[in-house]
């Protein structure tokens, strides 16, 4: 497989009418390579992954059938996204609308796969994480406040470990 720096040089070699053919086929490539360059290149984009995120993170499909959360897809879904340089405030609110994917499947089955546990978990230390960087330390205040108010609308036994976190946060 040829090296970054081989395919920069031929890249390099093709007349600028080859190139813009070649960025033209890269762009039409894929969804996610699309979305990439819009992001990067002009700024647009990020609501595509925010729409991604919700589809992944919904428990019930649009018939009312349960449906159960696939991991697999969340993660790859922030994962291009972060990969994008998508801003913080949208990888806030996408770890955001993971968390609430797995509390709200928890809540409405009464349990679920063990990684769903681990996975309410990590979102919201993301998310706690995330709004202490984006936000004054009374914006910051008020986002826990919130989440507190959350957790306390969802009693269940997995909401023990994420008053820990609560505490540890602040």
């Amino acid at each position: 497989m040829a090296t970054y720096t081989n395919i920069k040089k031929a890249f390099f070699a093709l007349s600028p009418k080859e190139q813009e053919a070649m960025f033209k086929e890269i762009y039409g490539f894929s969804k996610d390579m699309k979305s990439f360059l819009d992001i990067r290149l002009v700024g647009d984009g990020e609501e595509e992954y925010i729409k991604q995120i919700k589809k992944a993170s919904e428990s019930v499909t649009s018939k009312g059938t349960p449906k159960t959360i696939q991991v697999q897809k969340v993660n790859a879904i922030l994962t291009k996204a972060k990969k994008s340089k998508v801003s913080k405030k949208t990888l806030c609110e996408m770890e955001w609308i993971a968390f609430d994917g797995y509390v709200t499947f928890l809540d409405d089955y009464g349990d679920g796969p063990e990684i769903y546990y681990d996975k309410v978990y990590s979102h919201l230390e993301n998310y706690l994480f995330l709004i202490s960087k984006i936000y004054t330390a009374q914006e910051e205040e008020k986002k826990i406040e919130e989440v507190k108010i959350y957790i306390k609308k969802h009693k269940n036994m997995y909401c023990d470990g994420l008053w820990e976190l609560l505490e540890d946060d602040i």
